[in-house]
């Protein structure tokens, strides 16, 4: 598969701005956006697990699908009522059937059975942003991803390509705003305009097919 830059550019040409970080970050917005807004039950499809050890499991880079203990299906406290749940003599005490988690400090905590103090379990999650190969975040020549939804990628690139154009857009604005100032050819400063408009009307087909897409991608099954 073409890299997200080739596929970008074959779909709105060259960008003119040599900005591969540019683009990294384009790709890596809009695939955070799309994660976040995609339905749990969609991603549970292609989620990861890992282990949470009872000193906690950093969150920050995850978004959470489900967390279990051996396999009980763990529900979701707030961590201001973790106290209670871990005390064998509450009537909230978890038990090994009815765990719990809790997110603290941007740390995810399993409580298991409360009177053998158990504090470990698993997590199911996805990245919040897409990844090229279940760990490392997705960038400009990247070719693939892991852990994001496959039906989504094309609008990934739809995303990523409207937010190039936005960028196209601005410099051409500055540079346009240049030749005004500067009095220079007026020829110059009509040129310009003439493409501003050009990529205005694309920018705006581009943006109507992402949100289309997008929207019919949450919708479906």
């Amino acid at each position: 598969m073409a890299t997200f830059q080739v596929q970008i550019e074959d779909m709105i040409g060259t960008v003119s701005f040599d900005d591969t970080g540019f683009i990294t970050q384009a790709i890596q917005d809009v695939g955070a956006e799309i994660v976040s807004l995609t339905p749990v039950a969609k991603l549970m499809k292609i989620g990861k697990t890992v282990a949470v050890s009872s000193s906690g499991l950093s969150i920050s880079s995850k978004r959470i699908l489900a967390v279990d203990k051996s396999d009980y299906k763990a529900k979701e406290i707030p961590a201001s009522d973790k106290a209670r749940h871990k005390s064998a003599g509450s009537i909230y005490a978890s038990s090994a059937t009815s765990p719990v988690f809790y997110t603290e400090d941007q740390n995810l905590f399993v409580i298991g059975d409360a009177a053998s103090n158990e504090t470990s379990g698993t997590l199911c999650y996805v990245p919040l942003i897409p990844t090229s190969d279940g760990s490392a975040s997705i960038i400009y020549s990247s070719t693939a991803t892991e852990h994001f939804p496959k039906e989504a990628v094309h609008i990934l690139v739809l995303g990523a390509a409207a937010k190039c154009l936005q960028q196209e857009m601005s410099l051409k604005s500055e540079k346009l705003k240049v030749y005004i100032q500067t009095d220079e050819d007026s020829e110059l400063a009509q040129a310009e305009m003439l493409e501003i408009n050009a990529v205005q009307a694309q920018l705006t087909i581009l943006e109507g097919k992402y949100m289309k897409s997008l929207e019919a991608f949450l919708k479906s099954r």
